[in-house]
């Protein structure tokens, strides 16, 4: 069983909360480990991140830290060609590859209300759409079972949403009504999530309190959920044909011909080894965590 770190004054953080968050941008910040295995087809193909489970006095947010890596790293970038004239008289970027490190399925954000309902919402080349859901009305199956997961006394229960039939470890010791991704309802903390073909996981690995949290809800366009993942299907592919024009586009006379870029450490990236990587990548992450 990992260890897992939690500051001393979180619980008494937490039975004082209402005062607390009401004063502004506190919060509690619950962090989980993430792995999930991105080609169904293949159980090696296991990819690892964290998120950040933000709790607010009235809603709450979900995110991975490399999204929020990433989201810092492109407003500096944009700044930065923004300073040069516009991407128009670039000929050469440097690119940081590790904040650009993430996995395409973790870029979504979910918000969640107090009162079940939950936001998700992910930016689809330039706009951010977004769909709503009502999962105050989950059907849990608490069950009599009972373990240890560090420190805590948990309960299991038992959950199919999804498509997937989900496992989940609750304690009553962490009065919060919260969990990772899109789930919360239980009557204490999830500190371990996991689907029955152990696919997609979330660990509790800390919590602590933070002072700067940002609890504001961006706006989106809200759509249906159904019409949300065939616009994510299509920016896909437009993010694969963008990327051929771009590698192409001295074919094209007056186009901006982009001659090199190169990594943080001034390493040229080849474009045509950069734009096979990225759809190999595409065609092997073929698992969601939700699979219908």
């Amino acid at each position: 069983m990992k260890s897992i770190k939690i500051l001393s004054s979180v619980v008494l953080f937490i039975l004082m909360s209402n005062t607390l968050l009401a004063q502004g941008t506190k919060a509690v910040r619950v962090v989980y480990d993430f792995s999930f295995q991105s080609d169904s087809t293949n159980p090696a193909s296991i990819m690892k991140d964290q998120y950040a489970l933000d709790i607010f006095s009235d809603h709450s947010k979900f995110v991975s830290f490399g999204k929020i890596k990433m989201d810092e790293y492109m407003d500096s970038l944009t700044k930065s060609i923004e300073q040069q004239g516009g991407i128009q008289n670039i000929r050469s970027i440097n690119v940081n590859k590790g904040a650009l490190n993430i996995n395409s399925k973790n870029i979504y954000e979910v918000y969640k209300m107090n009162d079940g309902k939950i936001k998700y919402q992910q930016k689809l080349m330039r706009e951010t759409y977004g769909y709503e859901e009502d999962m105050s009305s989950l059907a849990w199956n608490i069950t009599d079972s009972t373990q240890k997961y560090g420190q805590y006394n948990c309960q299991l229960a038992k959950l199919n949403y999804g498509g997937r039939n989900w496992n989940a470890l609750f304690t009553t010791e962490v009065p919060i009504n919260n969990g990772p991704y899109k789930f919360s309802g239980l009557p204490g903390l999830i500190v371990k999530m996991w689907d029955d073909k152990n696919q997609c996981v979330f660990e509790l690995a800390e919590m602590k309190n933070i002072e700067n949290g940002n609890s504001k809800i961006p706006k989106s366009e809200l759509v249906k959920k159904s019409e949300f993942l065939k616009l994510e299907e299509n920016a896909k592919t437009q993010l694969l044909s963008m990327a051929n024009s771009v590698l192409n586009s001295g074919n094209s006379q007056g186009a901006t011909v982009i001659r090199s870029i190169r990594d943080q450490n001034g390493n040229e990236i080849k474009m045509d080894d950069m734009i096979r990587k990225m759809s190999d990548a595409e065609k092997k992450n073929n698992n969601r965590i939700e699979i219908k």
